[in-house]
């Protein structure tokens, strides 16, 4: 009798064991199918923006505007697949996972700090966007932590309503997501000799003689933050531009 219990116990528990095993299998199967089409949309929306790309030596964004009123921008950098609308909410949560057309994403998009002048025309700027594989949002900024890439590819533009302004890459830099140097826009216009000194101090790469150009200008130059995500811990990937306002 005790024989026969057990028999219909290891019976039971193979059973078990096989069921365990199917839905690890099929779970994996739909992870995997989830991931892709995750990845498709994204893909898909990136396609479906280019056609929307503001043209033209003062570029229009209406197009955009009728799709999002918060649209303030597009930003392109050469050598990568960086080629983004930029939006800017109440607040820095809003577009963390909503698209350009206000729809739930986990991709969200591409925002401007909401402490930022929309035009921006503020000495720095800082643009967030999420880190995503396969080229999508701001994937590509992991490319500047390699001193080889930006020395070949440090040039970009940022376009808002009627203008284009070139951007020109000058330091990459891995930081905590606690920053106050980084992540504060307001520190540079009151201690621009500290936050470029700062930034010398902790740049993976840094361009000769722009920090000193930087400091003894005035206020016709302005720097463009651009953070993303890194693939650890909290901290996060910023790469540094100037550009000349008009």
């Amino acid at each position: 009798m005790e024989k026969k219990m057990l028999r219909i116990l290891n019976w039971i528990l193979n059973r078990l064991i096989m069921v365990v095993l199917l839905m690890a299998v099929l779970y994996s199967i739909y992870s995997l199918w989830d991931n892709n089409q995750f990845y498709q949309e994204g893909l898909d929306l990136k396609v479906k923006l280019r056609n929307l790309k503001p043209k033209g030596r003062k570029p229009s964004f209406d197009e955009l505007r009728k799709i999002n009123p918060d649209v303030v921008a597009w930003i392109t950098l050469d050598g990568t697949k960086i080629d983004e609308p930029i939006v800017q909410g109440k607040d820095n949560m809003e577009y963390l996972n909503k698209n350009v057309y206000g729809k739930y994403s986990m991709a969200g998009t591409v925002f401007l700090d909401h402490r930022c002048s929309k035009n921006f025309q503020d000495p720095y700027s800082i643009v967030y966007g999420h880190h995503m594989e396969k080229h999508l949002m701001f994937g590509d900024l992991d490319l500047y932590q390699k001193p080889d890439f930006i020395q070949k590819h440090h040039t970009g533009i940022l376009m808002i309503p009627g203008k284009k302004y070139p951007v020109h890459i000058f330091a990459s830099m891995l930081v905590k997501s606690t920053d106050s140097y980084i992540f504060d826009p307001n520190l540079y216009q009151s201690n621009k000799s500290k936050f470029l000194s700062y930034v010398e101090k902790k740049s993976i790469w840094v361009q000769d003689g722009v920090l000193k150009t930087l400091e003894n200008t005035g206020s016709q130059y302005s720097v463009l933050a651009l953070s993303t995500c890194f693939s650890t811990g909290d901290d996060r990937t910023v790469v540094l531009a100037w550009y000349q306002k008009k």
